[in-house]
């Protein structure tokens, strides 16, 4: 009987699906492969991305333990609207005017309570009992979300006690969703959560049927925002925790693989670079909870910094004539002209590197004007701007449609981009050069530069901004205002070494290694080593970091426990349980640390997990005198328990 352990990595990418194979025990890569995502259907590209490494090499799918999956469905479900139809029972508040939740059917009933959690208003059962016959009959899952429910959730599980004995649907407490304060973040985070329920449990059947089509019997285990794993059974009730878990891989995935526990996590993709740091192990959190769309919620996600900067990023000219990447992203030159091979002879007879090709298919909501323009570029394809103004009659605006259905997804621009550049230079191989040469050409002769060189000024130029968003990061996170500072944007280019100022050599140190992760990340990352003064770390599977993120994270929960003095006494104030006062603020503090370790544990135990580990911040806030001298009175005591554990492997 095989003794092997091994780990299977999954990661569905804006591109390509990404699987890996790892041993368990070594944590050593044994294979890993990629597959187009199919947005449609993202279960196609995971059975790709599953058979192509299977393919690769002969593994006993006996031998795979456990399978780490990390999914885009969950944020692009919620950028795109789709989901269940949802209700929302609010208990003792009314929406302000310009609040806005991801669904339609609110009705709002008397209750709620004090920060404290002391009764503000009284509940009327009968009023309840009216509103969710009214809307359960039509809708696929209810919210119920109580003013101040954090610190007493007994009128949310009245009222979701009350919907379970009468309807057959899911019910979503708010309060079951975060322990922040802010009634409007968490009630949007709760009724997305709701939306979802029937979106992520349909993918993770299908993905368990792929699974078990290929005999493979493992524990599942799904990635989550915050940069920790959650089981397969929470995911199915907690899908509103996956989102922004792609970039959230990656960067842990490079922790992983750099075998560092601190350090700075450089994620280079086609659209845009993704930038993070972590320490002693654990990933910084965005403190205002993650922001999707226009949807600002309260799901822990890791604080990313995210720059429209990636291998694809679109090469253009600005008003004053400087190079500039981005924030579009095309499809290169250098690889457009293998799928279309009479692009070079386009490029110099029309003068242009400006193509447009199809992408999706369309959909039954696009319109006669979107037909006529798709479908003229479709058969035209590689398509100039020329070509479409010259040819497409039946539509006024051709450049306006054309944008729609790019900025939709639906046709593709080819143009320059850094991959390009680095095609010309040598350093990416699986491409047509000479196109690239012929792009750059055509460029160049513009601005009076030869291939070679605007390829070396473009490359330099990508290199240049990544340092520079770096920098911004930093400066971003003491605070400071960032946007309309030319002296910081000259400043920052420096320290990133493009010699902006001549006469200074400026360099910053990090006090962090450089970990470079994502397809680019070997020649895009790793001149800041000599540029920025700071070691840089490339490692073997730089290529599937977010795949071996999936696979080698732990599992991850966390209850915060807050203390108030109320009369001389102290209120103990806990998720999921009703206030608690005691008369010394030691007994108080005792209480919150215990009771906060207790359900911390027992919120992890839900995942399947093994070695837990727990460990406990307890934050103080005193009352200042008249000068700003801390006093000895308690404002307020914040307990937060964080816990981790490993996953537990089939048998």
């Amino acid at each position: 009987m095989s003794t092997l352990k091994l780990g299977l990595g999954i990661d569905t990418g804006g591109t390509f699906t990404d699987a890996a194979i790892l041993d368990l025990d070594t944590k050593e890569v044994l294979v890993k492969a990629k597959s187009p995502t199919t947005y449609h259907d993202l279960a196609i590209g995971i059975t790709g991305a599953i058979d192509n490494a299977l393919a690769q090499r002969a593994v006993d799918v006996e031998d795979i333990k456990m399978i780490g999956l990390s999914t885009t469905l969950a944020t692009n479900s919620i950028l795109e609207g789709r989901g269940g139809e949802v209700g929302l029972i609010g208990i003792g508040w009314t929406p302000d005017k310009e609040w806005k939740f991801p669904t339609k059917i609110a009705h709002y009933i008397k209750g709620g309570y004090d920060s404290m959690g002391a009764i503000d208003e009284p509940m009327d059962d009968a009023e309840a009992e009216r509103v969710i016959d009214e809307i359960c009959p039509h809708v696929d899952a209810v919210v119920v979300s109580g003013k101040f429910s954090v610190a007493n959730s007994v009128q949310e599980s009245t009222v979701s006690r009350m919907i379970s004995q009468k309807y057959d649907i899911p019910v979503i407490m708010a309060s079951h969703m975060t322990a922040e304060l802010g009634i409007y973040e968490r009630t949007v985070t709760a009724v997305l959560n709701a939306r979802l329920l029937p979106v992520i449990q349909d993918f993770l059947k299908s993905v368990e049927k792929v699974l078990s089509d290929r005999n493979i019997d493992a524990s599942v285990f799904v990635f989550k925002g915050d940069g920790g794993l959650m089981s397969l059974d929470v995911a199915k009730k907690m899908p509103v925790e996956t989102i922004l878990s792609g970039p959230a891989a990656s960067l842990m995935g490079g922790m992983a693989l750099a075998e560092t526990d601190s350090c700075i996590v450089i994620d280079i993709g086609g659209t845009s670079t993704d930038i993070a740091f972590i320490d002693d192990g654990f990933p910084r959190l965005n403190q205002e909870g993650a922001m999707v769309g226009n949807w600002r919620t309260r799901v822990r996600a890791i604080d990313i910094w995210t720059a429209a900067l990636g291998g694809d990023s679109v090469l253009r000219n600005d008003d004053k004539g400087n190079l500039t990447l981005g924030p579009d992203r095309v499809l290169p030159v250098s690889v457009a002209s293998k799928q279309y091979p009479t692009l070079e002879e386009q490029m110099i007879a029309l003068d242009t590197v400006t193509f447009f090709v199809p992408n999706r298919p369309p959909t039954a909501n696009f319109s006669a004007k979107d037909h006529s323009v798709y479908e003229f570029v479709k058969n035209n394809a590689p398509c100039s701007m020329f070509d479409a103004l010259k040819g497409i009659d039946d539509v006024v605006f051709v450049r306006d449609q054309l944008m729609s259905l790019k900025s939709r997804g639906h046709i593709l621009e080819v143009g320059l981009s850094p991959t390009d550049a680095m095609v010309v230079r040598g350093q990416h191989s699986d491409a047509d050069r000479e196109a690239a040469l012929i792009g750059f050409k055509v460029f160049g002769d513009r601005i009076s530069e030869n291939p070679e060189a605007l390829a070396d000024k473009v490359f330099e130029l990508a290199v240049t901004r990544i340092g520079e968003e770096l920098i911004r990061k930093g400066v971003s996170d003491t605070g400071a205002e960032l946007e309309g500072s030319q002296a910081l944007l000259s400043l920052s280019k420096a320290v990133a070494g493009d010699g902006t100022l001549k006469d200074f050599d400026i360099k910053a140190r990090p006090r962090y290694p450089i970990v470079g992760v994502g397809a680019p990340a070997h020649v895009m990352v790793k001149p800041l080593q000599d540029r920025m003064d700071s070691e840089v770390i490339i490692t073997d599977h730089y290529d599937v970091g977010n795949a071996v993120g999936a696979v080698l994270s732990q599992i991850t929960e966390s209850v915060m426990v807050t203390v108030y003095p109320k009369e001389l006494k102290y209120v103990v104030v806990a998720p999921g349980a009703s206030p608690m006062t005691y008369s010394t603020v030691e007994s108080a503090r005792g209480a919150a640390v215990s009771y906060a370790e207790y359900n911390v544990k027992e919120k992890i135990k839900e995942h399947d997990a093994v070695d837990i580990k727990v460990r406990t911040e307890v934050e103080e806030s005193k009352f200042c005198d008249g000068y700003g001298q801390e006093m000895k009175f308690i404002n307020w005591i914040n307990v937060r328990s964080v816990a981790t554990a490993r996953p537990r492997l089939k048998e």
